[in-house]
């Protein structure tokens, strides 16, 4: 154990250093690396949030002195978390239902790395062509279309001769780039759309 006393003392001394709340996956490798026995869940984490952000926990210091945080930080990485889960679901999703982005399509491997970056889902089409497809949660923006470029790039620099495209998926798309794969042959746009069942239970 460190020199915390507490899990909450962590939590303070964190967000002082970082000037906000440490990211979900910040705070709990050190809850896991200072109190192993814990069994800290989630919804601890969004409880921490919500005290500093209502002022029931103060943020101060050894010496007592008060430190005021970016309350819309914490709300930016909870919104970039989120955004993180979706994209991971939706790429596992995909993965194994390409034939729902395309029939014929083959999955050589998610995550592949290249001289760019990672590409979220590689694979090969019925004509034996490499297909990339990107993921985004939410609406695409700009630097979408230079990140598949990127990878297309980073791909034919490491030796491939087969024709490659690139297929962005996303709920929505910024206008520049619907307009900007018009004039590029080998990237296409797909929106996908979620769709929620309930079932009563009770």
């Amino acid at each position: 154990m460190g020199n915390y006393n507490s899990i909450k003392q962590l939590v303070i001394d964190e967000t002082i250093s970082n000037g906000a709340l440490p990211t979900l996956e910040r705070l709990t490798e050190l809850v896991r690396e200072n109190f192993p026995n814990s069994k800290r869940q989630k919804s601890h984490y969004d409880w921490y949030k919500s005290q500093i952000k209502t002022g029931k926990i103060e943020i101060t210091d050894l010496m007592g002195n008060v430190h005021s945080i970016e309350v819309d930080k914490v709300e930016e990485q909870t919104v970039t978390e989120f955004a993180i889960s979706i994209e991971k679901d939706l790429q596992i999703y995909l993965s194994n239902r390409l034939n729902e982005i395309e029939p014929g399509l083959t999955l050589i491997g998610t995550e592949y790395g290249t001289a760019a970056g990672f590409i979220d889902i590689l694979c090969k089409d019925g004509d034996g062509n490499y297909v990339v497809i990107e993921t985004k949660a939410g609406k695409a923006k700009d630097a979408a279309l230079g990140q598949i470029l990127g990878y297309i790039g980073a791909l034919i620099e490491n030796g491939v001769k087969e024709k490659i495209r690139g297929i962005l998926v996303a709920s929505d798309f910024d206008n520049r780039i619907v307009l900007a794969s018009k004039a590029i042959q080998n990237i296409s746009l797909t929106k996908y759309i979620l769709n929620f069942k309930f079932n009563t239970v009770n």
